[in-house]
């Protein structure tokens, strides 16, 4: 039940600091939660933590990516205006007038300025059905001179990130059973959450929610389990590539964000919010192994977790350097469809997240090194 999840901690971070390159602040909180269910604490030399269980049989890499999209500021105008520069993909029509809270480099208190932009009193129609790019914005923090600026500590180089807080909303939704043409229409009680950085600190939250229950549970598995928070996916999934180089893992499953094809203008998505974890069947990065993947919907199925089929043509996770690492890793994204990803503010749906731990631990369970074997084996 959606009740099982420690809420708490996913709002902590969610809310932490963190855009790419900068993780230290939301990676102290995974570290925190994480270190009391964990039998070892690694760490690769880029920042990414590896939370380690078990010390014998197949190595199972579970990957998060702590790290969020955001911005690195480039320039300080004479004005004391800040030009940036993006950290991970952004449309520059969810930017404008929307606040980010920067750390500045000579420490202290964050700062909170406003992407600034012209009212439509002082534009020309022209202008006004114009898209503005990023490189013509700024932010606004209130200052009118370059060196007002560089006094509240705020230096080239100093990184943003969304100013956007968690929220939960609870919803009764119409549900009925697709497959059964004669089932009744019934009411369900659903629990969505909003916030920035849902990519991918759900990701991150998912596997340490495994890994606490593996531990609370005393639950027994043959198999070395690798739950690690990675670094600087959103800039090349580079992170993941240092922290598996250092594992060698046997198995590997990414977990993150994947588009909601709910929402409008999402063509041409099967998967949708609020119908399970999504077992994908390919991204941008990887082909996933198809026994792995087959093994994956089986136990799905088997147990009765909510899943849903998923394709995403563009973009990419983790597992696409994990499966690369050593002679090569089986592997799979598995997501947690979200709308309005790369954005301020993200939905999804905590019944998803929940099937994506239950099938992470149910997998685990049924893993071992004959059927790891299985995966690649003639």
């Amino acid at each position: 039940m959606v009740n099982t999840l420690d809420i708490k901690f996913l709002e902590n971070l969610c809310n932490a600091f963190g855009p790419s390159g900068h993780e230290s602040e939301a990676q102290r909180i995974a570290h925190e939660y994480g270190k009391q269910f964990a039998d070892e604490i690694l760490f690769d030399r880029l920042g990414s933590v590896v939370f380690k269980k078990g010390n014998s049989g197949p190595k199972i890499m579970l990957a998060g990516h702590v790290d969020e999209i955001g911005f690195v500021i480039k320039e300080i105008t004479k004005e004391g205006y800040l030009k940036f520069h993006q950290l991970g993909g952004w449309w520059d029509q969810t930017l404008l007038t929307q606040e980010v809270v920067i750390r500045p480099f000579k420490g202290g208190d964050k700062i909170v300025g406003v992407i600034g932009a012209p009212p439509p009193h002082v534009l020309s129609p022209e202008e006004r059905s114009k898209v503005v790019t990023k490189d013509k914005m700024y932010i606004d923090i209130g200052c009118s001179s370059k060196k007002e600026v560089e006094a509240l500590g705020i230096r080239v180089g100093d990184p943003a990130v969304p100013l956007s807080y968690f929220r939960t909303m609870k919803r009764e939704r119409k549900e009925k059973d697709e497959d059964d043409k004669d089932a009744e229409e019934k009411t369900v009680e659903v629990t969505l959450v909003s916030a920035k950085a849902f990519d991918d600190r759900i990701g991150v939250f998912i596997i340490l929610e495994a890994l606490r229950r593996l531990a609370e549970e005393n639950i027994e598995h043959p198999n070395t389990v690798y739950a690690v928070s990675t670094v600087q996916e959103e800039v090349g999934l580079r992170g993941a590539k240092t922290s598996a180089q250092m594992i060698q893992p046997d198995i590997g499953f990414a977990l993150d964000v994947d588009i909601s094809g709910d929402s409008p203008g999402s063509k041409g998505l099967v998967q949708k919010m609020g119908k399970g974890v999504a077992i994908s069947a390919g991204d941008g990065s990887m082909i996933p192994n198809p026994r792995l993947r087959k093994f994956v919907l089986e136990v799905a199925e088997e147990v009765g977790i909510k899943h849903q089929a998923a394709f995403l043509p563009a973009g990419g996770t983790d597992a696409g350097q994990i499966h690369l690492a050593g002679m090569g890793a089986p592997s799979l994204f598995l997501g947690i469809p979200t709308r309005y990803i790369h954005s301020h503010h993200g939905i999804l749906d905590l019944g998803d997240v929940e099937a994506a731990v239950q099938l992470v631990v149910e997998v685990i369970k049924r893993l071992d090194q004959k059927t790891v074997d299985s995966f690649t084996g003639i």
